[in-house]
This record gives C-alpha cells, sequence and structure tokens, in this order.
C-alpha cells in the first residue's frame, strides 16, 4: 500500500527568494469565522532549513518569528 501512495507524492523543492502564500490552520485566529480566507499574504522564502522548513519574510524584509513547514505553504506566481 505504501508503494502505491509514494507513487502519487510530488515533493515540494522551494528556493530562496521565492515567493509563497501560507495556509491559515484551523487553530488559528483568522480561521475562526464562516467566510474567512484560506491563505494569508505574499511571503518571500529568506531561508529553507533542514526536513523541510522554511524562514520567510514579509515583502518589506521583515522576518516572521514563526519557522514554518514546506507542507503548509504553496508557491504563489505573479
Amino acid at each position: 500500500m505504501a508503494c502505491a501512495y509514494n507513487k502519487k507524492v510530488q515533493p515540494r523543492h522551494f528556493e530562496e527568494g521565492q515567493l509563497v502564500l501560507k495556509c491559515i490552520l484551523p487553530h488559528q485566529e483568522e480561521a475562526k469565522r464562516k467566510f474567512s480566507l484560506n491563505w494569508q499574504g505574499s511571503y518571500l522564502i529568506k531561508e529553507v532549513l533542514s526536513k523541510g522548513a522554511l524562514q520567510h519574510t514579509d515583502m518589506e524584509g521583515k522576518i516572521i518569528g514563526m519557522v514554518v513547514n514546506a507542507d503548509a505553504v504553496k508557491r504563489y506566481y505573479i
């Protein structure tokens, strides 16, 4: 069963300088309303850490204190 699942999994590769959107998780305050947004901001990847962790900044260059897993972001195309 694991072989069948792993055939369909596509790994996500992120590089420094790419734009991403961050998922609003259900336990966050922004997700409490019925018609709230599913994705936040446009963030710039500052550093790719080990095991899929990403350090990101906002568009002005301010570092966001929270490190995000690569599963909770998606690529943002302009």
